[in-house]
């Protein structure tokens, strides 16, 4: 077995042919009732043919690959998955490796899904933290715990015997964010609605093995002391149970936003998800409602809340924005194809809607640029790439916008126009995701036969009509306001504190 820089091989055992991670206590009633998973193990030429199925999949589709990799490292990412697949290799292992090579193209939507199989095995089974906790100031903060005595706001200083922050770094290694945005990826290994949980949950088997218990060096609030607890993991079911604060694992637009007043003549919108596929309403219809009755309350400033929202459903991204726009606008450029025609690839990849519109679109469909790629004519896609309108009950007052490292994907896109636009003013914590467009628009899950594992590939290149970005990714807000432990603790909302009173006389 493979271990990662920073974890030591001595926190490992063996127990059922699979890693186990431990402590150093024994007889505990949740180790004997411990019900094993056994990995599979692919065969050399089953995870040979993964591997290169995986590779032409990329190379042929991805519109990113090499957006913020050089060609060299790319390959170099390809040749080392390939040396992990020289032999047989355990499902795990083939997942982390895979994963590096995701998290190496630096982009968000580019990951791994895990076996059916074992997504099944851990919703029912113990092999999560039996806490939640938000990373604040380089610390692990306890949201909610099993056990009591680890109170909300208490910090987590080991696992295991070893510091979080290795913890974090290792596991870190295998996140998919967009660009240069180390903020966002602690963002996600607390608490992600793409993967199981969150990111630390998510990744802590393929590094460490499977926990059969948590020994967990800790300090309650106030207290430097430092102390012990050893605790049994949980179910994902159980997980999704323990109290949670502000972001909801995955989220529906209908159910994730809200509005009130604030202050006389400040209003507040929270919008906490774009994602408008699984429970869909009428966005249009929604935003519309806001405005309306916030501005008949007398609202002439607007807070729009957007700290909780990772992205989601081009709809309703486009519908907030008609809501805040002032002037007719472009949301985007272009959207690029690295390809149209997919060969025998297709048999490998599962994807949403008509297939013969996607496998085989009419070429009249798409211009060539001079790379050889293709675009889409304008005409054909009116929501993102017509000049749009603001909605007839559009907000027109002053417009303050909350960040922070949760933004990616479309929440970023929508905040990049705004800013763009010079029709808000954006305060909080750096954003994720890419101000210029991500790679996204349509993901196909490329399914590796032998190993079961499905890799997501975005398919096209969203190029956002603004002018000024960060070409490393992510946003800086105007006014940076970090949340800080000492808020967390005291349920101070800083960020919004502060909105408040932005350019208020």
């Amino acid at each position: 077995m493979t271990t990662t820089p920073g974890i030591s091989r001595r926190a490992f055992l063996h127990h059922g042919g699979a890693a186990v991670l431990c402590g150093t206590s024994t007889g505990l009633s949740a180790v004997e009732a411990y019900t094993p998973y056994a990995p599979r193990v692919v065969d050399a030429a089953g995870a040979q043919a993964d591997v290169e199925l995986l590779v032409r999949a990329l190379r042929t589709i991805h519109p990113g690959l090499t957006r913020r990799r050089s060609a060299d490292e790319i390959e170099g990412g390809f040749e080392r998955l390939r040396a992990a697949v020289r032999g047989p290799v355990g499902e795990f292992e083939l997942y982390r490796e895979i994963s590096a090579l995701l998290a190496l193209i630096q982009c968000s939507h580019t990951k791994a899904d895990v076996p059916a199989r074992f997504e099944q095995w851990r919703r029912q089974h113990a092999s999560h933290l039996p806490l939640r906790f938000r990373w604040l100031q380089g610390r692990m903060i306890v949201v909610s715990c099993v056990d009591p005595l680890l109170a909300r706001g208490s910090e987590v200083r080991a696992i295991n015997g070893r510091p979080v922050a290795d913890w974090m770094q290792a596991l870190g290694l295998y996140i998919s964010v967009d660009g240069h945005t180390p903020w966002s990826r602690d963002a996600n290994l607390a608490d992600d609605g793409d993967l199981m949980g969150s990111g630390f949950d998510h990744f802590l088997p393929f590094v460490a093995g499977l926990p059969r218990q948590f020994e967990l060096d800790w300090m309650s609030p106030g207290d430097r002391r430092e102390r012990r607890l050893r605790l049994a993991p949980i179910s994902f079911e159980a997980w999704l149970k323990l109290p949670r604060e502000g972001r909801a694992w995955r989220a529906n637009l209908a159910d994730d936003t809200n509005w009130r007043m604030v202050r006389p003549q400040t209003g507040y919108l929270r919008v906490g998800t774009f994602v408008n596929y699984r429970k869909p309403v009428d966005a249009q219809a929604l935003f519309s409602r806001a405005m309306g009755e916030l501005k008949a309350q007398g609202a002439q400033r607007l807070i729009v809340d957007l700290r909780d929202n990772g992205g989601g459903s081009d709809d309703a991204a486009l519908a907030l924005l008609d809501h805040l726009a002032l002037q007719p606008y472009t949301y985007q450029r272009a959207m690029r194809l690295k390809a149209i025609r997919y060969g025998d690839l297709e048999a490998h990849i599962e994807t949403w809607g008509d297939r013969s519109a996607l496998f085989h679109a009419p070429e009249a469909q798409f211009t060539r640029t001079p790379n050889g790629w293709y675009e889409r004519r304008a005409q054909d896609f009116p929501a993102q790439l017509q000049p749009r309108q603001p909605a007839a009950a559009a907000f027109d007052g002053q417009v303050t916008v909350l960040t922070s490292p949760v933004n990616a994907s479309g929440a970023t896109m929508m905040i990049a126009k705004l800013k763009d636009m010079g029709r808000a003013r954006l305060l909080g914590g750096r954003c994720g995701g890419s101000a210029d467009g991500p790679t996204a628009g349509r993901i196909f899950s490329v399914v590796l036969p032998a190993s079961g594992i499905r890799v997501r590939v975005p398919v096209v290149l969203n190029v956002m009509a603004v002018e000024h970005f960060d070409p490393r990714g992510g946003i800086t807000p105007d006014v940076f306001v970090d949340e800080t432990v000492e808020d967390f603790l005291m349920g101070h909302d800083q960020a919004l504190s502060v909105a408040m009173r932005d350019g208020v006389p």
